[in-house]
C-alpha cells in the first residue's frame, strides 16, 4: 500500500455507507480537510466544503464536481459565529438537513516556548483552534436535535494530550476541542447524535497546501531548531513515521457514518500512541 498516493474518488473502497448523506467539512481546502471531503464523497456523500480561502475551497469542490459528486462551496472565516450560522443555513436551505459535521479547521501557526508568546498571539492561536469547532457545533445542533440524528466529528490534536513542545496556545485550544467533544456527546446521546474526535499526531500534508499556514520559528538557528523539534515529535510516534491525511480521512469517514453505532464521546489517537497499553 502506497500511503503517499492520493486516492482517486473512483477508487473502490468496498463501502457505500455515506450514500446521499449531507456532510459538511470545514477547512476542506487542503490537508486533512481536503482528504476528508474526498473520502466522504468517494463513499457517496453530498459534501459542503467550507474554507476561509476561496482558492482552496474552489479546488476541492472542482475536483468533486469533475467526478460527478454533488458538492457545494462555502467561503468564510469560521471564527465568526455568523459565518458558521450561514454555513449551516446553506446546508438546510439546499438539502433540508445535515447528517454529518466534520470540524477540521485549525493548525499551529507558531512554534516557540510559551514564555516567548505575545498575549495577542496567544489569544489568536487559541481562538483559531477552538472557536470554529465551538461555533459550528452550536449552529448545527438545533437541526440535529430536531431530527434526533447527527454525526459530529471533531479534529483534535495529540499534542493537546502529550504536551508536544513549543505550541502551548494551540494545545490549549485543541484541549478545548477534546473537552467539547465529550460534553456534547454526553448531552446529545439521548437524541441519537454521536460526537467523536479524531486526534492526529504528526501528519504529512504539506504537498497539497495552497494557503501557507505561516509557521514561524525563532530566527536564530531556525533550521537546527526545527530539526531538533521534529526529532522530539517523531519520538512520540510508535510507528516512527508521520501519518497521512488519507489515513485520518478514513477514521473521519467511519465516525461520520452509521457504522459508528452508539460509539460517542471518544477521542481516537491517530499516531500519537497515547492510548497504547
Amino acid at each position: 500500500m502506497n500511503l503517499s498516493h492520493e486516492p482517486s474518488l473512483t477508487h473502490p473502497l468496498g463501502t457505500d455507507r455515506l450514500r446521499d448523506k449531507v456532510c459538511i467539512v470545514t477547512g476542506a481546502g487542503q490537508g486533512i480537510g481536503r482528504a476528508a471531503a474526498r473520502r466522504l464523497a468517494a463513499e457517496g456523500a453530498i459534501v459542503i466544503c467550507a474554507d476561509a480561502s476561496e482558492a482552496a475551497a474552489e479546488r476541492t469542490v472542482s475536483e468533486l464536481l469533475a467526478d460527478g459528486v454533488h458538492a457545494l462551496k462555502f467561503v468564510g472565516d469560521l471564527m465568526v459565529y455568523d459565518n458558521c450560522q450561514a454555513l449551516i443555513d446553506l446546508a438546510i436551505e439546499r438539502f433540508g438537513r445535515i447528517d454529518a459535521l466534520v470540524n477540521n479547521v485549525g493548525g499551529a501557526t507558531d512554534l516557540k516556548p510559551f514564555h516567548e508568546w505575545e498575549p495577542q498571539a496567544i489569544q489568536d492561536e487559541m481562538n483559531r483552534s477552538i472557536l470554529p469547532t465551538l461555533w459550528c457545533c452550536r449552529a448545527a445542533l438545533p437541526h440535529m436535535l430536531r431530527r434526533r440524528y447527527g454525526r459530529i466529528v471533531n479534529v483534535g490534536a495529540e499534542s493537546a494530550r502529550n504536551g508536544l513542545w513549543d505550541r502551548a496556545p494551540y494545545n490549549a485550544g485543541k484541549g478545548g476541542v477534546l473537552a467539547l467533544t465529550t460534553s456534547i456527546a454526553r448531552e446529545t446521546a439521548p437524541y441519537g447524535i454521536t460526537c467523536n474526535c479524531v486526534s492526529p499526531g504528526p501528519t504529512e500534508s504539506e504537498h497539497d497546501r495552497i494557503v501557507e499556514r505561516g509557521i514561524r520559528t525563532r530566527a536564530a538557528a531556525s533550521s537546527n531548531y526545527m530539526i531538533e523539534l521534529n526529532d522530539k515529535m517523531m519520538g512520540t510516534v510508535p510507528m516512527n513515521r508521520r501519518g497521512t491525511v488519507y489515513e485520518h480521512a478514513a477514521a473521519i469517514a467511519f465516525m461520520a457514518s452509521d457504522d459508528v453505532g452508539h460509539i460517542t464521546g471518544q477521542v481516537l489517537s491517530a499516531g500519537g500512541g497515547m492510548n497504547m497499553l
